[in-house]
């Protein structure tokens, strides 16, 4: 069974004519590309969908195709589409999701399935599955220990194990059943420019060699296992790595990449009735923030940034909410995003009043996505147990003047499991166990500043995020004016 006439009935009066000519070049290349030309249907397509509007867009683009190719031979490839979910996703993206597969009938077609991607775990896509607590609970603690050694920065802190797990997830979906022979990706020359230089450093900083028994993505998948393993270890310990620490690489076809960047572009003004009248897609209060996916952790990372400016740099939370949003929407205007949406992001920060609404929203939804309060973020700011204590007086001094530094020195220091007060304390101002809290003490702050740690290897991660800009704030605790990373999506 499959839909593809209605599909093009359906979907072509929201296309404009530029859509549809880049549509036919499109199918014309990609057919070029499929290995198995005298039987369509046994070759796979995989494309990843993260629920977002700009990826909402591509499954529609694609699905198009994938029509226009069956009405011209009868026959076309078989599509899989695959999305990994992590503590950031709502049940907002899974309804914008299964609107957007509803729309394009892509349920009981043949030709099509949805899979969803928790972990290790791989199914059947459907909205209603609950998260599971498990990776709800991994997701937490890779983000604290994140926070406690990079000091709350927001790309490090949200995005380093959620990209890895997403590259885990190429890697599952394109080993499920027999593999897949090409990978759609949107992404422009410079973006992949940027992700091979990206993975290409993080290969040099843990000392990974390139495998000798594969090639191409495979290869590709084998090298970030150890990236990823080797992250791993210096955030956690090597006897705390988990499974879904793991990059999976063993693929029964090795899949080639087919960019579709060059036929048709991201701008979402240009397909707006599509992506809102047509597939249905709604932007979310809190999911739709500065980023193209949807996501609740870029409004988190401006919550953090105030409570930064708040806590420990003793000024307003509002002094940090201007200058994330200030970085944000410049983000946002750099990848072109409709200016109306630009607008919206700039009026949920335009006054006091709506800045509080946003901090209401945050702090809830640090509690839903990851049981974590605000103490704990702000602990998480000072990274006060983390290089021995290197912060832990500053937290003291500003934040928790019941503490008591010697004896938190002397807990940490001696490795015997403690059932004291004091554990109980710092576990629940922390969020994390005693293991977790001892591992960060053992290990180094990597700054957000421009000092380069040389003690860490995470410490080069930082320079070639392109999600970053440099600027100026003032230091109170100094009295200067000190150049400072910013980051996030």
């Amino acid at each position: 069974m499959h839909n593809f006439e209605s599909v093009l009935i359906n979907t072509k009066p929201y296309m404009t004519q530029k859509i549809i000519e880049s549509a036919n070049q499109c199918a014309i290349r990609l057919l070029d590309e499929l290995p198995h030309k005298s039987n369509l249907s046994s070759n796979r397509v995989l494309l990843a969908y993260g629920g977002g509007k700009d990826s909402s867009y591509m499954v529609a683009y694609l699905r198009y195709i994938q029509a226009i190719i069956y009405k011209e031979h009868r026959d076309t490839f078989y599509l899989r589409i695959s999305t990994n979910r992590h503590a950031g996703m709502s049940k907002a993206v899974m309804d914008n999701i299964h609107r957007v597969y509803s729309a394009l009938e892509i349920y009981n077609d043949d030709y099509v399935e949805c899979l969803l991607v928790d972990g290790m775990e791989i199914q059947e896509f459907q909205k209603d599955i609950p998260f599971p607590q498990a990776i709800r609970h991994r997701n937490r603690v890779d983000m604290l220990m994140n926070g406690h050694r990079f000091q709350a920065d927001a790309r490090s802190t949200f995005c380093n194990a959620c990209n890895l797990s997403m590259i885990n997830s190429f890697g599952i979906a394109a080993s499920y059943k027999g593999g897949v022979d090409i990978i759609i990706t949107g992404d422009s020359t410079k973006e992949q420019t940027a992700y091979i230089a990206w993975s290409r450093h993080l290969s040099n900083i843990f000392n990974i060699k390139r495998p000798k028994k594969r090639s191409g993505f495979s290869s590709f998948l084998e090298t970030m296992n150890g990236v990823s393993q080797g992250y791993f270890r210096n955030l956690h310990g090597d006897n705390n790595i988990a499974p879904e620490h793991s990059v999976t690489f063993n693929l029964d076809r090795d899949p080639t990449f087919f960019n579709i960047y060059q036929n048709t572009e991201y701008s979402a003004g240009e397909h707006w009735e599509l992506l809102t009248e047509f597939l249905q897609f709604n932007f979310d209060d809190l999911m739709f923030s500065f980023s193209e996916s949807d996501c609740g952790n870029p409004n988190l990372m401006a919550h953090v940034r105030g409570l930064r400016a708040k806590s420990l740099q003793r000024k307003n939370y509002s002094d940090g909410i201007k200058e994330y949003v200030k970085f944000g929407l410049d983000i946002m205007r750099k990848k072109e995003f409709p200016e109306h949406l630009i607008d919206i992001m700039a009026s949920r920060y335009i006054d006091e009043p709506t800045v509080q609404k946003q901090y209401c929203l945050s702090e809830k939804y640090a509690k839903d996505a990851f049981d974590v309060n605000t103490e704990q973020l702000i602990c998480m700011i000072y990274s006060p147990f983390t290089e021995r204590g290197k912060n832990l007086d500053l937290y003291i001094q500003q934040e928790n003047p019941t503490l008591n530094a010697e004896k938190i020195h002397k807990l940490l220091r001696n490795g015997i499991d403690d059932s004291s007060q004091q554990r109980k304390i710092i576990e629940t101002i922390s969020g994390l166990s005693l293991a977790s809290i001892r591992q960060c003490y053992n290990n180094t702050l990597v700054s957000n500043h421009l000092d380069k740690n040389k003690n860490s290897p995470l410490s080069h991660i930082l320079r070639l995020d392109p999600h970053k800009d440099i600027i100026k704030v003032f230091d109170k605790n100094r009295g200067i004016y000190i150049n400072e990373i910013i980051s996030g999506r």
